[in-house]
């Protein structure tokens, strides 16, 4: 864990990334464009139900909890900046991560893309149209503002992008190797 001089908190205590650093980087990550490489959609993009479903070994996600999962995390930031949206379509397997459908078709995994897109379209509006208020808001308890809660899913989206990239890449390799 590293530990931060009383200056470093004190300095890092009210930091409030601006609207339009936040729109950039949930772009980035999500859409595409960003240093990093691949971004979230990248992942997605003409990935058949397969390969959405595939695990890279037991006990791993796959690209579709994975999409299910930043989908979750969006509505939970909606309601953190006090966006009242419908319950979450799915029930938690466990905390952060919605379950599959009992079905996996490939329409139930076109939905969930649109799920995991509406979501995002939904934060990336409220994040337009934020308060500096909303913004700064510390809940109770913590010490980060929205802002950087908000900026916390774009670092996330890149960690999950990234992921959902290797086991895309690993799908596919294995597909190769096994032949249609």
């Amino acid at each position: 864990m590293v530990r931060l001089s009383v200056r470093e908190k004190r300095a890092e205590l009210h930091i409030t990334p601006t609207v339009p650093l936040l729109l950039r980087v949930l772009r980035e990550n999500y859409r595409g464009g960003g240093w990093h490489g691949p971004s979230v959609l990248a992942a997605v993009r003409d990935l058949d139900v397969k390969g959405a479903q595939w695990r890279p070994a037991a006990g791993r996600h796959s690209i579709w909890e994975l999409a299910l999962h930043l989908a979750y995390t969006r509505h939970i930031l909606l309601g953190r900046m006090g966006i009242r949206a419908a319950a979450f379509p799915r029930r938690l397997t466990k905390s952060w991560w919605p379950s599959l459908p009992a079905a996996l078709t490939a329409d139930a995994w076109v939905g969930d893309l649109a799920l995991l897109e509406r979501q995002h379209g939904e934060l990336v509006a409220s994040v337009s149209g934020a308060t500096d208020r909303v913004l700064g808001t510390v809940r109770p308890g913590r010490t980060d503002t929205i802002a950087m809660e908000l900026l916390g899913v774009a670092t996330h989206d890149a960690y999950h992008g990234g992921q959902m990239n290797m086991i895309r890449r690993m799908w596919e390799s294995r597909r190769r190797r096994s032949g249609p």
